[in-house]
């Protein structure tokens, strides 16, 4: 029997079995943008018709999320994937997801959505094998879809750069940005001129993959009724807006978890006076190199701080909670859910989500900014100064900062709240800030956060559209704040001191901080970015807010790097940026501005090295614009490329004019406006 009918029978056996569903009972309907809007009776219903949809625009993303929860990354994606793989055994998520599960941590309420949404994605793969990019992938569990969220939440909450930082010996750069930022503001309706309140969120992730945002709309009959943005897996909308509410996620730079360095001999470590075993375990993965596939078999430390990562550096200890609690699906569920602050506060109160600023706003003209997630409660007696010393237990956390010590603003008499993945020490008026303090505070700020300060405390009267829009997608980095602070040495370098780069020096002197598309100076700075961030190993935003200065001898290597890229590709080193940097996809090419850490945000990397041209890759990609007032709801979005993933599709590249042009597309919650104007309406089958 051929492996692809085995698959086939498999699938249909398991897809009978758990067949609670009856997809007649839900509608997809397709806008003109091919945005799907889901419509179910129940709200399991609901999530069946979102994995459905999902999967008919990117059904490699979803699985590529999917493939680590069964060990398979490493064989099919090589050595990329197989840290994902080793992620997931190295915090135990293989045994603590289920255990947790088991153990009744989710309602029975939300294992109904789970367990729909796990149908969906199921009988999506039984109706089309062909697509399957591991034939043990299918049938998948409810236990799979919440490994991929624990997994990718961990990741975000510091164990991703946790395990660069100790791999590199650069503890420094654990809790430092990078360029996976975000922007998220709400004004109250008395600074607004049409008396609404607003609500922008505009995270930046990257536009294609696994952490790409996705576009949805989901209506049930049990009053579930939201549209915004959620990644490849994601059972719920992640950040957006229903009838009543919204908001939008930043991400945030508290300490999360903790760095011990042992003290060890054999398979022994040092703690409160005593050598104690390590718990150790042999795990087997499987990586794929060209054609073969090969067995990893790798032994996994364990100690009472954590799991064991080694060095050649030394052992080091991790302790995170974001890989102890399951509940993070299920809190987004009930944000879903809210109908006002009082129930979504409700929802927060859950602290089930591991990091994250939240930026809220409503119809009863409530604002809030909260900088939440999972912090550890740390005794400030103690050194905590990374990496901690693993030979006391004393520096072992038991408990979670308590949900009344987060950084907390709630309508503000300023009127608004914003943050751009600074410190909450800084996100509203300097009247209405929070001032307490926490071990682990985040307490540093970039140029997009300076840039919305300035612009907001010094703005006079009501904010039109037109000034939401200007602050939304300025392109400029402040001449007198943390960016020319850091990056001076390049903005003084004396041309009489370095003749060969007379020109180059003259050029970056005359640059007005603006990443405008058709600057000619701008592509010189953006590409000395681009030097000095793979030299000194670090985003823009870890260059502006580390200790180091910029040194001149960087500065000038960089500048000298920059010239002779330019001059090599483009033929001078005064190329409009749009001619550098551009929005590509498929045989659309669109040239762009912005560049990493300003409001307008854009990351790049290089594309065609030969032509010299750097394709985006990040930074701005889904914007959601919301209005609330008794009247209604009124939303706005627009996404990097288009709705789905398919190069066949036409909604491959449909918003990409929208866009790079700064425009916006109308979204909507109302049934009836949505039936009449649908290009396509249909049962998930």
């Amino acid at each position: 029997m051929k492996p692809i009918i085995i698959i086939f029978i498999l699938l249909f056996s398991f897809s009978v079995k758990s067949q609670t569903i009856n997809p007649d009972s839900i509608q997809i309907v397709r806008d003109l943008y091919g945005v799907p809007h889901i419509f179910g009776k129940t709200d399991a219903d609901a999530a069946y018709g979102l994995a459905w949809a999902h999967s008919e625009d990117d059904f490699v993303s979803i699985q590529e999320n999917l493939l680590p929860s069964k060990g398979l990354a490493g064989s099919v994606l090589g050595k990329e994937g197989l840290l994902f793989d080793y992620v997931l055994k190295f915090t135990s998520l293989d045994l603590t997801v289920p255990k947790l599960y088991k153990e009744g941590a989710l309602s029975d309420t939300f294992k109904r959505v789970l367990l729909g949404y796990v149908q969906g994605l199921n009988d999506y793969a039984l109706s089309h094998p062909k697509q399957l990019l591991h034939k043990d992938l299918f049938p998948i569990t409810e236990i799979d879809v919440l490994n991929g969220y624990m997994m990718k939440l961990s990741l975000m909450a510091g164990m991703g750069m946790a395990l660069k930082a100790t791999k590199e010996n650069r503890i420094e750069m654990y809790n430092a940005p990078n360029e996976k930022g975000s922007n998220g503001i709400a004004v109250s309706k008395e600074l607004m001129e049409d008396n609404k309140t607003l609500l922008v969120g505009n995270s930046h992730q990257p536009i294609e993959g696994g952490f790409a945002w996705y576009e949805a709309h989901i209506q049930s009959e049990e009053g579930w009724n939201m549209t915004g943005g959620l990644f490849p897996g994601g059972m719920t909308i992640f950040i957006g807006s229903n009838e009543n509410l919204g908001w939008a996620h930043t991400v945030n730079f508290h300490a999360f978890g903790d760095i011990y360095k042992l003290k060890t001999k054999g398979k022994s470590y040092f703690i409160d006076g005593a050598w104690k075993k390590f718990k150790i375990r042999k795990e087997k993965f499987k990586l794929k190199i060209g054609f073969l596939k090969i067995g990893v078999v790798k032994k996994l430390y364990d100690t009472e701080f954590g799991p064991v990562f080694s060095t050649k550096h030394g052992k080091y200890a991790f302790h995170f909670p974001a890989y102890m609690d399951i509940r993070a699906a299920e809190q987004w569920y009930k944000m879903n859910k809210s109908s006002n602050w009082n129930e979504f506060e409700s929802a927060l109160k859950m602290e089930a989500l591991p990091l994250f600023n939240t930026v809220y706003a409503d119809k009863d003209n409530n604002i809030m900014l909260q900088s939440g997630g999972q912090i550890p409660y740390r005794d400030p007696k103690l050194n905590w100064k990374l990496p901690i010393d693993g030979t006391s237990s004393k520096v072992k956390w038991e408990k979670l900062l308590e949900y009344d010590r987060k950084p907390t603003i709630v309508n503000p008499a300023c009127g608004y709240v914003y943050n751009a993945n600074s410190t909450p020490l800084k996100c509203t008026g300097a009247s209405c800030e929070w001032d307490e303090y926490f071990v682990g505070l985040q307490l540093f700020t970039m140029n997009r956060a300076e840039f919305f300060e300035r612009r907001f405390e010094n703005h006079k009267g009501k904010f039109s559209d037109d000034d939401i829009h200007n602050i939304k997608y300025n392109k400029s980095f402040l001449k007198d704040a943390s960016y020319y602070e850091h990056f001076k040495a390049l903005f003084t370098l004396d041309e009489t001191k370095y003749p060969r780069l007379k020109d180059a020096i003259q050029a970056v002197k005359r640059w007005d901080f603006d990443a405008d598309v058709a600057d000619t100076n701008a592509s010189l700075v953006l590409v000395v970015h681009k030097m000095l961030s793979k030299k000194l190993q670090g985003s823009v935003g870890f260059l502006t807010m580390r200790k180091d200065l910029l040194s001149e001898e960087d500065a000038v290597w960089a500048l000298k790097k920059a010239k002779q890229f330019l001059l090599k590709t483009h033929h001078t080193i005064y190329p409009q940026l749009g001619s550098v940097q551009r929005l590509i996809r498929g045989s659309i090419s669109l040239p762009s501005g912005g560049m990493s850490e300003v409001a307008r945000a854009t990351e790049s990397t290089l594309y065609d090295k030969k032509k010299g041209i750097y394709r985006l890759n990040g930074g701005d990609g889904y914007i959601h614009f919301a209005k609330f007032s008794k009247e209604g709801t009124e939303i706005r979005t627009i996404n990097a490329y288009g709705a789905s993933s398919m190069k066949n599709s036409p909604h491959y590249t449909d918003q990409m004019e929208l866009f790079n042009q700064e425009k916006t597309k109308p979204m909507t919650l109302d049934k009836k406006e949505i039936f009449k104007n649908a290009v396509k309406i249909y049962n998930p089958k």
